[in-house]
């Protein structure tokens, strides 16, 4: 089990225990008052701790020591803010959008930073939010410019099958963990978290599943390899066939729900021993 799972899981995984998706109503606070403890930063945009353009500078300096250890204090620091977030695979995902309750379709952050788009419809929208934070959106109408869509839970499962299908990654969020307040739909390059993973290694967790391919049904047609978001799976030239790197996988199914021929399977990682532990 990784971290979360045991701070938070009570024996299961930390997503599907439904007291992580609840919290008290929030308060109103006094002119001025900030929040504090795990709250601390979530409504500044604070983000104590190294930052991308350290990494790249660390790079760009050729000093390996100084970007490894600047990535585990930022992974460090992520986790002393409960901001962690976590790849989920589709099958999961309905399961835990049966746990929680407001969910609302959002515009996604990360595309706009990163491509200038600027989600302003329900038809646009790439992102859900899920639990009490939903109920007080208003207070962030520079966030939310293109307002927010109210789903019962079986809408929202089908708008999830529907961005499976067109090739989205699901992903967690955490806002002060445990607190579970985001179901973001991601790719590469345009979501902050996959970049980080992809291009540094550090920030988002692993699944706790990991893809491995049946050769005998695999008949190399690729789709798998185009769906991947983590540059995990090649065609073989000898063979022809699906190779899955399980130590770049992150658990997501795109490849298992894309194949036709159902020759990828998810496995969970605790049961095989050189990957048990691997969450980054």
């Amino acid at each position: 089990m990784c971290y979360l799972c045991e701070k938070y899981g009570e024996g299961g995984l930390w997503y599907l225990n439904p007291k992580n998706y609840g919290r008290s109503m929030y308060r109103l606070r006094a002119t001025g008052e900030g929040l504090s403890g795990a709250d601390a930063g979530i409504e500044t945009g604070v983000k104590p701790g190294p930052t991308e353009l350290d990494l790249i500078e660390a790079i760009e300096a050729g000093d390996q020591a100084k970007f490894v250890r600047l990535g585990d204090e930022l992974n460090e620091a992520t986790r002393k803010r409960g901001m962690e977030c976590q790849v989920v695979p589709l099958r999961d995902a309905d399961k835990v959008l049966e746990l929680c309750t407001s969910i609302g379709l959002i515009a996604c952050i990360c595309r706009k930073d990163w491509r200038a788009i600027d989600e302003r419809s329900e038809q646009e929208f790439t992102c859900m939010g899920m639990g009490a934070g939903m109920l007080k959106w208003e207070r962030w109408p520079e966030r939310y410019k293109g307002g927010v869509k109210f789903l019962n839970i079986e809408e929202a499962k089908e708008w999830n099958h529907r961005m499976d299908k067109r090739g989205f990654v699901h992903l967690l969020m955490a806002f002060g963990s445990p607190l579970i307040g985001g179901f973001c739909q991601c790719d590469f390059p345009d979501c902050h978290e996959i970049r980080m993973a992809v291009d540094f290694g550090v920030g988002m967790l692993k699944g706790h599943h990991v893809a491995v391919p049946d050769y005998k049904k695999c008949n190399g047609c690729g789709i798998c390899a185009q769906r991947c978001q983590f540059g995990a799976i090649k065609i073989e030239v000898t063979t022809d066939k699906t190779n899955i790197d399980p130590f770049k996988c992150y658990g997501c199914g795109l490849c298992e729900t894309a194949c036709s021929r159902g020759a990828i399977s998810l496995v969970e990682k605790k049961k095989l021993p050189a990957l048990a532990e691997v969450w980054r």
